[in-house]
């Protein structure tokens, strides 16, 4: 019989991790519907041994290993090219998930037939190793209704998520290999343009955010923001390729009344829906100048899709604004600047 779900582990170095992650899953709900594909990627510790562990009692465990380190969407394919579950889920050796959370998942997908992809709001924890249901400190990440818009601000779908095996069978979409941190920013992006993605307002996981900065998006700050900034350009262009006029003209209109509101009572507003209901909030006035400079140059007023990217362009948070301007006239704008003053 073929398993409704195979979750993907990538380990690497994650030994201290990866024995509570293999029993977090050990007691999802749906495990006897289960396979758990663990890949090891060249690791350097004992995973292993841990994962030999629990195949001596749970034959649905099944263990991969290359002797070289991959990047950990290489990793992904290769634990998904031989997975057989109707569905997938990635699961981190340092996230964990609520008991029932994988079978609360693949409800929503079996209630969906439109959706490829689900994911909820998880906690936060900063404590090494911490059981879903003991942690006292965790923090709830609220995340925001999808749309391809909002996914045009910044990847918001958090670590864990689960979506049909068909998606890369069938429709041939895998996660780019090339990416260190934002190939699954770039998926969802793929996937988001052939098919709808679901909330689960509901916290159905646990991210681990290390007090020492130590995941692997802060490892190389910089590489993480070159490639989240490179998925957007990317599919910006196509974003506004594939919607109709109506909806293009429409968008424009929603650009040009947000640039109308003076930045005070929009600080305000963004502060209120905030405390209000935060699954509401207003994309900022820094997403709304990126998005007019594409749209302005689609309609070829490049001038004002220049003014655009200088508005905001001095704010320390503003850098896609600054290699958006260098993108238009191969000029730094902060070198301009200084010319000016």
């Amino acid at each position: 019989m073929f398993p409704r779900l195979s979750i993907i582990i990538s380990t690497y170095n994650s030994e201290a991790f990866l024995r509570g992650r293999l029993e977090n899953l050990i007691a999802q709900t749906m495990f006897p519907q289960m396979e758990v594909i663990v890949v090891n990627s060249g690791s350097r510790q004992n995973e292993e041994l841990i994962v030999k562990d629990f195949q001596n009692r749970y034959p649905n465990i099944v263990y991969l290993s290359t002797p070289e380190r991959e990047t950990i969407y290489k990793a992904w394919n290769r634990g998904i090219a031989i997975a057989r579950g109707t569905y997938i889920a990635n699961a981190n050796t340092d996230d964990r998930t609520r008991v029932d959370g994988m079978e609360v998942f693949a409800a929503t997908l079996d209630r969906n037939p439109d959706a490829a992809m689900v994911y909820s709001d998880q906690y936060v924890t900063s404590v090494a190793g911490s059981g879903f249901e003991n942690d006292k400190r965790k923090e709830r990440l609220v995340r925001y209704p999808f749309s391809r818009l909002r996914l045009l601000a910044g990847y918001f779908l958090g670590s864990q998520q689960m979506w049909r095996a068909s998606l890369h069978h069938v429709d041939g979409i895998w996660f780019d290999e090339h990416f260190e941190v934002s190939g699954d920013y770039d998926f969802a992006c793929r996937v988001a343009e052939r098919y709808n993605v679901v909330l689960v307002k509901d916290v159905l996981g646990m991210y681990y955010l290390s007090a020492s900065r130590s995941n692997k998006q802060y490892q190389n700050e910089e590489q993480f923001l070159s490639e989240d900034s490179g998925v957007r350009r990317k599919y910006v262009h196509r974003y506004l390729a594939s919607i109709s006029e109506k909806e293009f003209e429409d968008l424009y209109r929603r650009m040009n009344l947000w640039m109308c509101v003076p930045r005070y009572a929009y600080t305000v507003l963004h502060r209120t829906i905030n405390v209000i209901d935060r699954r509401k909030q207003i994309l900022n006035r820094i997403f709304w100048c990126w998005l007019g400079s594409y749209m302005e140059e689609k309609l070829g007023n490049i001038e004002r899709a220049k003014m655009l990217c200088r508005k905001y362009s001095k704010i320390p948070s503003a850098a896609i604004l600054r290699a958006r301007y260098r993108e238009l006239t191969n000029t730094d704008i902060r070198a301009l600047d200084k010319c000016n003053n």
